[in-house]
């Protein structure tokens, strides 16, 4: 890439706030590294392989049960146990939320629970496109891998849930209504379920769907990559998304525990995948980028050199 669209890039991308309203900007960047034919390959080509590894992931993910051990069949009893030895108290910690849901010492959780910027993937998405615009530009794979795996586990766990948990059984949440919601619960009420499943959402308490996603990729991160003391803060995000739907009363204890042990080990699969690949390619070429994240006023600022 010729020095000029370099200096061309670095004027106009040097810093970028990481809000909505700048994703299609950062897109474009994407475009105009591609309108050189040789970096246009490159950026398509690492897209493609991106996309053919999340579905591969992701059909290991899918396919694990035909290919378990006894030992990993024992795993997963066990975890159905530990899910079914806290049932009894689930409607104690219903009592519980329903006193403390309101409560101002929670406020801490409202981005995390419903209505919240962190709870709804509508606006999780744009900013993820947007850091992987960024991956691509700034020649970043653990960016880039990063959220894809996140992405893979997110999705393969999604799927399992949609189409073959919920059309298999159904069990009824704690408060299963919108506008209008039910009383606390009573002992009992936690064992409401009933086989075969239904597509009525007020009977998808289990597992619970959020955290299973957010654990599949605190699990992908935190086993993938060496953090450092940054490890801990995908599992706080776990623990606030677990109070949050309980304190919303979406979601029984038990549901919380088994979709919270399932996500993890989707997300460790998909992390050993992505780390065997990268143990297979070739050695790397000395980096001729840079990239910087820092806190920046109404969003997070990114900056990056690109040298050709």
């Amino acid at each position: 890439m010729p020095t000029r669209r370099v200096d061309q890039l670095e004027r106009n991308f040097d810093t970028m706030h990481l809000d909505r309203s700048r994703i299609p900007t950062l897109l474009a960047a994407v475009l105009l590294l591609g309108s050189q034919p040789t970096a246009a390959q490159s950026v398509f080509h690492v897209m493609g392989q991106d996309i053919k590894n999340s579905v591969g992931d992701a059909w290991d993910v899918w396919t694990s049960p035909l290919r378990g051990t006894s030992r990993d069949w024992l795993t997963a009893a066990g975890a159905v146990g530990a899910s079914a030895a806290v049932t009894p108290w689930d409607d104690d910690v219903d009592r519980w939320a329903v006193k403390q849901q309101n409560d101002a010492f929670w406020s801490w959780l409202k981005e995390f629970r419903e209505g919240g910027a962190a709870f709804s993937g509508q606006q999780i998405t744009p900013v993820a496109l947007g850091l992987y615009a960024v991956g691509l530009l700034a020649h970043s794979p653990p960016l880039r891998e990063g959220l894809v795996g996140c992405a893979t586990a997110y999705g393969a766990t999604s799927v399992v849930r949609t189409f073959v948990v919920y059309p298999l059984v159904a069990r009824t949440r704690p408060d299963s209504g919108h506008s209008v919601h039910l009383p606390p619960a009573k002992s009992g009420d936690q064992y409401d379920f009933s086989v075969p499943g239904t597509t009525n959402w007020g009977r998808h308490s289990f597992p619970g769907g959020h955290i299973t996603n957010v654990a599949a990729c605190a699990a992908f991160l935190t086993e993938r990559y060496d953090m450092g003391i940054a490890a801990p803060l995908p599992w706080l995000v776990v623990g606030a998304v677990a109070i949050g739907r309980t304190l919303d009363r979406r979601h029984w204890v038990s549901d919380q525990m088994i979709g919270g042990l399932f996500g993890y080990a989707v997300g460790k699969e998909i992390a050993l995948r992505s780390f065997r690949r990268s143990k297979r390619k070739p050695a790397a070429s000395p980096s001729h980028g840079s990239l910087s994240i820092v806190p920046a006023p109404g969003g997070v600022a990114l900056r990056w050199s690109l040298d050709y």
